[in-house]
């Protein structure tokens, strides 16, 4: 029988964290059981762990560490403290639908076609929602303005489409993933790329094009949806033009230096080491060489592709 876990991270989650949990033994598929980690909360989140620890003493883990300060460390740090065959990851304030976790569990087994060797990752579509749970949108990823159709390694360095709460994985991926010690956290955008993109890198990824989780906006989210329609992103760059080639430039080095954290781990294929190594080192490149490095080695957003080229 296989071992699944759920992977909860923490923090002054209170007010939606029943919703949540409610959520997750209300699945139609029960084979697993739910790892925690609070960082530490001021609120009565540690009580409501322990509640539901009481109402399901077989089915969930509390693990206990010191305050690390951030989603991202959060989901790390259960990442090396779990041992399973497949992960979930889990937000605090969401609202999984019923059959998230059997069409994503149905889907890994799809995409490894048995062989558990093989890296792999899923990842779902999501409703995004206000704090009332009331739908702003049926896409998540479109709402943010990305594409699922994006997940090429070098996509995925510019643009990731995929949020943690949205993603299953399985042990193969996850060893690769806390593989080296020596990685520079603060260089990772958020544990969902990271993991993303060496799915890319080393094995397989698939999408679910259907929303399976309600995305809950409170305020307080560490990676909340936002949207920008294109006539306010025109007027917001020609505002400030100096200011728009700074954020480029930042955006680019930004994934350079995320791409350089990846260049830490072994076994990289020969080919992707070889565009990951240029486009760490692509600064010294003059600009015609870099535009055109960048649309053969398919570094490409889902948007506003032009602009990139232009100015990095």
């Amino acid at each position: 029988m296989k071992n699944i876990v759920v992977l909860l991270a923490t923090y002054n989650g209170s007010q939606y964290l029943r919703e949540q949990l409610d959520s997750i033994f209300a699945q139609s598929f029960q084979d697993f059981r739910l790892v925690v980690h609070d960082d530490e909360s001021t609120d009565d989140t540690a009580a409501i762990i322990n509640e539901y620890y009481e109402k399901y003493p077989d089915r969930i883990e509390i693990i206990y560490g010191n305050r690390l300060g951030s989603a991202k460390a959060n989901f790390i740090y259960l990442l090396n403290k779990s041992e399973a065959d497949y992960y979930f990851l889990c937000d605090q304030d969401d609202v999984w639908l019923p059959d998230k976790m059997q069409k994503m569990m149905d889907a890994m087994m799809e995409t490894v076609s048995g062989d558990d060797t093989v890296p792999a990752a899923v990842f779902t579509d999501m409703y995004v929602v206000d704090d009332k749970l009331s739908i702003m949108s049926d896409s998540f990823i479109r709402y943010i303005g990305r594409s699922p159709k994006n997940i090429a390694y070098t996509q995925i360095l510019i643009d990731n489409p995929a949020a943690g709460t949205a993603m299953c994985i399985n042990r193969s991926l996850r060893d690769i993933a806390i593989s080296k010690k020596s990685i520079n956290w603060e260089y990772v955008p958020m544990h969902d790329a990271w993991l993303l993109e060496l799915a890319a890198i080393f094995g397989e990824i698939k999408y679910i094009d259907e929303p399976l989780v309600y995305y809950r906006q409170t305020g307080y989210n560490t990676m909340g949806a936002e949207t920008e329609t294109t006539m306010d992103k025109i007027r917001r760059n020609m505002e400030d033009t100096k200011g728009l080639i700074e954020k480029k430039k930042a955006f680019i080095n930004e994934a350079r230096s995320f791409a350089r954290e990846v260049l830490k781990l072994e076994n990289i294929p020969e080919d992707k080491l070889k565009v990951l190594s240029d486009f760490v080192n692509i600064s010294t490149r003059p600009k015609l060489f870099r535009i055109k490095f960048y649309r053969e080695k398919n570094f490409t957003r889902a948007h506003h592709n032009l602009w990139m080229r232009l100015w990095v």
